[in-house]
């Protein structure tokens, strides 16, 4: 754990305003005004100028001259792939991916936990005409996606509860599990059987399983999951077909990353 102490003395605070700025940026607000992001920083819009002009000049930022509007550049983006390519799992996912599609036929996902969402670092689509796209870098709520359920189903109980604690609960459809309470007994199930479901819980014509991906510790530090559209797969095909070829297959990737069911302390 980092010392707070340690934190402060070295805390560098035009940096973290500049990476603040950065943040701002997300999948549904890709572009910003300066008066949007002095707002969403609370800062002043002088201060905030300087911020955005010294990222665009650093080649972080780029402006729109018509509408004025900051967004991330493609310098950003490749720093992404940088962190991307550095993640371990990402790569001795890759080939069980590719091995599950060709298997299943349909989008297989690879995603870590961020806090209260899941953010997906690698997918291999779907072999079909229509299929449900998430890009890479997207990010979804824990509570109704079946990869936030693998996610977070086996973290410690006050971990759990830290994260459960930071949810804003939202209806998506008649499905979404939208109480605690509720969300815990179906964790309860995802632990026994060793993974999770989704059935039109996020959006009514998605289904997906997942389960988890463990490190050499036994700590979970992933999840894969197989999503489809629902007109073209029933839940039971989903739970009693799907389900085990994506716990295989999320087995096959922990032993990948060193895990033991023998000597794992989880």
């Amino acid at each position: 754990m980092t010392d707070p102490s340690v934190t402060s003395a070295y805390h560098v605070e035009s940096l973290a305003r500049g990476l603040s700025v950065l943040s701002a940026f997300s999948l549904e607000r890709p572009a910003l005004s300066l008066t949007e992001i002095s707002q969403s920083l609370q800062l002043n819009k002088t201060t905030t100028f300087r911020l955005l002009s010294t990222l665009e000049n650093l080649g972080y930022l780029q402006r729109d001259e018509q509408t004025k509007l900051y967004r991330p550049s493609l310098e950003v983006l490749r720093l992404g792939f940088v962190v991307l390519n550095g993640l371990e799992v990402r790569q001795v996912a890759a080939p069980h991916l590719r091995r599950l599609v060709d298997e299943v036929e349909e989008a297989v996902n690879l995603v870590v936990l961020d806090n209260h969402e899941v953010v997906y670092i690698d997918r291999v689509g779907s072999k079909h005409m229509v299929s449900i796209y998430r890009p890479v870098g997207s990010r979804l709520p824990v509570y109704c996606t079946s990869t936030g359920k693998a996610l977070i189903a086996f973290l410690p109980p006050e971990q759990l509860e830290s994260v459960l604690a930071s949810i804003t609960w939202v209806r998506h459809t008649e499905r979404t599990l939208i109480t605690p309470e509720a969300f815990k007994e179906n964790l309860a199930l995802v632990r026994g059987r060793g993974f999770a479901d989704s059935y039109g819980e996020l959006l009514p014509e998605l289904g997906a399983v997942a389960a988890p991906i463990r490190q050499h510790s036994g700590e979970v530090v992933a999840a894969v999951n197989i999503s489809a559209p629902t007109h073209r797969i029933s839940y039971e095909k989903l739970i009693d077909e799907f389900g085990p070829k994506v716990l295989a297959s999320a087995r096959q990737i922990s032993l990948g990353l060193g895990y033991s069911p023998e000597t794992s302390k989880y």
